[in-house]
């Protein structure tokens, strides 16, 4: 059997040659979660008062390159 590791790289998609060999472990994923929660409260948060104000004055209510 082949080992992956040893195997040149080779990309998935043509746009994307320098896309990762591999997929993340599940180590890798859970310390990516664990760094990115803190950050979503203060998403959602600022999503809820950005539609809060379209609902209030339209389209208008975002800033000029948001529209």
């Amino acid at each position: 059997m082949i080992d992956e590791l040893e195997q040149a790289h080779k990309p998935q998609f043509a746009s994307a040659p320098g896309q990762a060999p591999k997929t993340a472990t599940v180590e890798d994923s859970l310390a990516a979660a664990a760094e990115l929660k803190p950050m979503v409260g203060s998403v959602r948060r600022l999503a809820r008062e950005r539609r809060a104000a379209i609902a209030k004055q339209g389209k208008m209510a975002l800033p000029p390159e948001e529209r």
